[in-house]
């Protein structure tokens, strides 16, 4: 045991002296590991032993009401038609697990037109495909229904049961430097990141003890705000000082709305959904055909490719100052294959060097998006590191506990009668 144990030490220094002066000659790079890296070890390793709090009784009920909304699903599934002409012709029960099946039902009884196909060169039934053949068939989109819902209760409610520790709290892993983005990433016996968004079901199992509450600080459009101080466009700057719906405020712009901001999802919901669209899609290079199929999906109605590229041109004509900034960091990515962000984060981008003009404009856009995603994470990475040291400065660590960092969110579990405290402290380190 000496022997293995004094190797792991040993390596760990002959590494730790082999890259530590690299680090040390790059001003940057010395900054983030300082800076960034170091304390955020140090409070992540604390969030880990804090745990998740879980309540084991909602757990195990949400696991049989959803066993039981699956059951509901796919007994409606068995209704349909071609399923049932299927099983006559096949003379067996459909298996909406088979992926062979799926294809046969779909594109052979169903009639759909596949669009896409697997390496192996068959048509594919991915969640990309279904999502399109939603809009033309009510079978894919029960598909996608059961596999989602299937997928929440195998990967999260059977799983963390059994792993909840004597405390009811699970104790999952946080990872500061796994992703090639910069964002924290989450492994161990559950993946924090990746809890679903839409689904209440498994937050809606995470639960304070008695006397205490879940404080969840969220920060909302955090990239667009990034964006907006990096290039200096006062215009999307003045946008989030106004406050208020804000892709209403940016629609209203825009397409020069004769409305207020909060009164445009109501009187001009396309607009407004287009203004999202190009929000959210332009800095990371979607174009106006990614626009018109975001746009058309998300209000149901069409819109055209012609519709997508007015809107872009519009957009940059009150954001210039965006759309130089996106101008001369690809322009920069392009032509020295890395780039650093704000906080110093390097990122090697040497695809763009790639002869494949697709593979090399994705290597841009991968650049645009690390620029932003990693300073809106190292944001709120940083403003709970200072949360953390202030409650331990201030000796409240027993009434004030921060569990997790998912997404721009800080979750925190929080005695009823330190709500507000807590809540300013927060506010303020963030």
């Amino acid at each position: 045991m000496k022997d293995y144990a004094a190797m792991d030490a040993v390596c760990t220094l002959l590494v730790f002296e082999k890259l530590y002066p690299a680090v040390r000659k790059n001003n940057k790079l010395w900054s983030v590991y300082e800076n960034i890296l170091i304390p955020a070890c140090r409070f992540l390793t604390d969030i880990q032993d804090t745990g998740v709090p879980f309540d084991r009784d909602r757990l195990a009920k949400a696991g049989v009401l959803m066993q039981e909304d699956i059951d509901e699903a796919v007994n409606k599934l068995y209704e349909f038609e071609e399923v049932q002409t299927f099983e006559k012709l096949k003379e067996k029960e459909f298996n909406p697990n088979s992926t062979v099946q799926l294809r046969t039902l779909l594109f052979d009884y169903a009639g759909l037109k596949p669009s896409k196909k697997t390496a192996t060169g068959a048509y594919s039934t991915d969640a990309e495909v279904l999502k399109k053949l939603a809009n033309k068939h009510d079978i894919p989109k029960h598909i996608l229904s059961i596999r989602q819902k299937s997928k929440i209760k195998n990967t999260y409610l059977d799983k963390i049961l059994p792993q909840l520790d004597r405390d009811g709290r699970l104790r999952t892993g946080f990872n500061i430097h796994s992703t090639t983005s910069g964002r924290l990433s989450s492994s161990g016996k559950m993946n924090m990141q990746q809890i679903p968004r839409d689904n209440p079901i498994v937050k809606g199992c995470i639960k304070a003890k008695p006397g205490n509450k879940i404080v969840a600080m969220d920060l909302t459009t955090a990239e667009v705000y990034v964006a907006a101080v990096l290039a200096k466009d006062v215009n999307l700057m003045n946008v989030f000082k106004a406050g208020g719906d804000f892709h209403g405020a940016i629609a209203r712009l825009v397409f020069g709305l004769q409305c207020e901001p909060d009164d445009v999802s109501k009187f001009y919901p396309t607009q407004r959904q287009a203004a999202k669209a190009v929000t959210f899609g332009i800095m990371y290079g979607a174009g106006a055909h990614k626009i018109s199929d975001q746009v058309t999906k998300d209000s149901g109605s069409p819109f055209s490719h012609q519709q997508a590229q007015e809107v872009i041109d519009d957009y940059f004509r009150q954001f210039f100052n965006l759309r130089k900034w996106i101008d001369y960091s690809s322009k920069y990515i392009r032509d020295n294959g890395f780039i650093y962000s704000h906080f110093g984060r390097k990122r090697r981008l040497p695809n763009v060097s790639s002869t494949n003009k697709g593979i090399a404009s994705h290597e841009i856009r991968s650049g645009l998006n690390f620029l932003v995603q990693s300073i809106a994470s190292d944001i709120n990475l940083l403003g709970a590191i200072d949360t953390h040291n202030k409650i331990k400065e201030l000796g409240l660590q027993d009434d004030m506990r921060i569990f997790a960092l998912v997404h721009d969110s800080i979750l925190a579990e929080i005695k009823e009668d330190k709500v507000e405290h807590y809540s300013n402290i927060v506010r303020e380190c963030v």
